[in-house]
């Protein structure tokens, strides 16, 4: 194949992962990273690296529109990143005490559960009672979050943000996957709060790791930019035409994609740690 062809190749690759990826909240790299290195050749610390300053792109552009319709609930993006950040450092210190290899596949298992769990009709519970995790959410500290111009409200426990959001964080840092795919499925789950304020929320929250990243990564050498454009311009475009399908999604259309999401997420994962041992 000639070089030009899999340039353009390379660039409608990435365009349609980011398209994917923006519209889920996932931001595209735990796909993109191992098709860049079976499919294009890149070594691993470059694809890594390539797809870390892609996502700052393609994930400030979605952030910028989907601010429009007020759909990125900035408080919440915060308070959720910052114990996943703490709980990233925490797991990848863990990794000296703990064989992370034993779990991997556990942890797998677990997100393709979690995905199966967007496609499956569970038993009507009594509508008077209240939910597991609407339960939790009363814990003190809490706090009731209200979006006026989409006319909704959750109440969110500053405990339980502290917890999933430590606990994503320290299982990317343990297994070294993109912590990103796992906060729209709590939002939803765990906070209810509508699909397309979590994937706009998951988006911004992008913003915070990936520039964290793509500084660390830059100054290791795992960024060439002669290697990220053509992922970098696929992303940015990718995140352009999200916009133009995100309006007209429904809910639920948007969360079965979330859960197909997650399915494709732990096939990938799985493959990764076949093929890393």
């Amino acid at each position: 194949m000639s070089p030009e062809i899999l340039l353009i190749l390379l660039i409608f690759v990435s365009f349609v992962i980011s398209l994917y990826g923006s519209l889920v909240g996932f931001g595209g790299g735990i796909f993109m990273v191992p098709i860049l290195i079976t499919i294009f050749h890149y070594p691993l610390h470059l694809a890594v690296g390539s797809c870390m300053i892609s996502l700052v792109g393609s994930a400030l552009i979605s952030t910028y529109y989907n601010r429009k319709n007020s759909h990125v609930d900035f408080k919440m993006g915060i308070l959720l990143e910052i114990p996943t950040m703490i709980g990233v450092v925490v797991g990848s210190l863990l990794l000296s005490y703990i064989a992370a290899e034993k779990l991997e596949y556990l942890f797998a298992v677990m997100v393709f559960l979690l995905g199966l769990s967007f496609f499956i009709k569970f038993k009507k519970r009594d509508e008077n009672k209240e939910s597991f995790f609407s339960t939790l959410n009363k814990v003190k500290p809490r706090m009731v979050i209200k979006n006026h111009k989409n006319f909704v409200a959750y109440r969110v426990s500053v405990l339980m943000v502290i917890f999933f959001g430590s606990a994503s964080g320290i299982l990317a840092g343990l297994f070294g996957v993109g912590g990103g795919f796992m906060k729209t499925p709590i939002m939803l789950k765990v906070f209810k709060i509508p699909p397309k304020i979590a994937t706009a929320t998951a988006l911004f929250m992008i913003i915070i790791t990936g520039i964290t990243g793509s500084v660390s990564h830059y100054l290791q050498g795992h960024i060439e930019f002669t290697k990220a454009w053509p992922v970098m311009l696929g992303f940015a475009l990718g995140a352009l035409g999200s916009k133009q399908i995100n309006t007209h999604l429904k809910d639920k259309t948007l969360e079965k994609m979330i859960g197909g999401g997650l399915l494709v997420a732990a096939i990938v994962m799985t493959a990764n740690f076949l093929y890393n041992h």
